[in-house]
């Protein structure tokens, strides 16, 4: 199955399970096996959760600016 990637609100939904794991032990080994399961979709998962991080910063940095004025 290399080179077909699936859905993307699949893969976000997988992922957002994932991040729900409170324990960081499971957390890991169920992101080793997603990562092993689906290799070829580790680049697009790396891509919305860097990009997600990077507009929650965004809107942080924001309420923050608004707080200070």
């Amino acid at each position: 199955m290399l080179g077909h990637m699936r859905d993307a609100e699949v893969i976000e939904s997988e992922l957002m399970e994932i991040g729900a794991i409170a324990d960081d032990g499971v957390k890991l080994e169920r992101i080793i096996t997603w990562c092993a399961t689906h290799p070829d979709e580790v680049p697009f998962a790396m891509h919305h959760l860097m990009s997600r991080r990077h507009k929650q910063a965004q809107a942080g940095s924001g309420a923050e600016k608004s707080r200070h004025s």
